[in-house]
């Protein structure tokens, strides 16, 4: 029972926490917002990539999810370096 509460909490803190800092994000000017949205596509093409090397030497074995996983993360890299992801004005 008190698992289940501290999983229930944690839950709406991480919700309350999401909310509060997106909250903030729109309300930055849209050469601030273009700033973090990069610097985000720059940590999640890493988290991907990682999770994917991660779950391959894992399982000791190279499973086509974890290879796809990777690709995605070197596209939004690449992406994200040559600027494609970048929203029109």
């Amino acid at each position: 029972m008190i698992k289940g509460l501290l999983i229930l909490f944690t839950v709406f803190a991480v919700i309350a926490l999401l909310n509060f800092s997106s909250l903030k994000l729109m309300k930055l000017e849209a050469v601030k917002k273009a700033k973090v949205r990069k610097v985000f596509f720059y940590f999640y093409g890493l988290f991907l990539i990682l999770s994917g090397v991660v779950n391959s030497v894992e399982k000791l074995e190279l499973n086509t999810i974890f290879v796809v996983e990777i690709l995605i993360g070197l596209v939004f890299i690449i992406t994200n370096y040559l600027g494609k992801l970048e929203a029109p004005n």
